[in-house]
């Protein structure tokens, strides 16, 4: 992959409701990804996972089997990192003290614990999977942006 003045980003035919980047950084286009929801036009090697809060939570717990094949996908050999950024707060997730109450996580899986939430995703830390919390998916797709124009500089110095 050779230097560009924009990203080309992939995103997966799959996604229903596409992040939005900013044509003078990214060129975006539609394709198939074998594993992940975006990645860098020719780059097989790195994807990123995009979930919503309850998407992630539902994943998390009755979807965890087939989630974790999903990531089994990314060869770790091959891949520098496994990526999933979730829109939404890790706040949301947590009990919170607020005037003397406590009050539940704001979510839709209300038998979701704290505690599990938590080792859910210290099991996907040892799995070598970072899980970035990003509020909402504006911000969720300038984490992204910049995740690729790190990447994008990775594979050039390599090459």
């Amino acid at each position: 992959m050779k230097f560009r003045s924009k990203l080309r980003i992939i995103i997966d035919t799959r996604e229903q409701t596409p992040w939005a980047f900013p044509d003078y950084l990214v060129d975006s286009r539609r394709g198939t990804l074998k594993t992940g929801d975006y990645a860098l036009e020719g780059d097989s090697n790195f994807a990123i996972e995009r979930k919503s809060l309850n998407d992630f939570l539902g994943t998390i717990s009755s979807g965890w089997e087939r989630f974790c094949r999903e990531l089994d996908r990314m060869d770790i050999a091959k891949f520098p990192a496994k990526m999933v950024i979730v829109e939404g707060d890790y706040e949301k997730c947590c009990f919170r003290e607020v005037e003397d109450d406590i009050l539940p996580p704001e979510h839709n899986h209300p038998r979701l614990l704290p505690q599990f939430v938590n080792s859910r995703i210290a099991e996907l830390m040892l799995k070598g999977v970072c899980v970035m919390f990003a509020g909402n998916s504006y911000y969720a797709s300038a984490l992204a942006c910049s995740i690729f124009y790190y990447r994008n500089l990775e594979i050039i110095n390599n090459d």
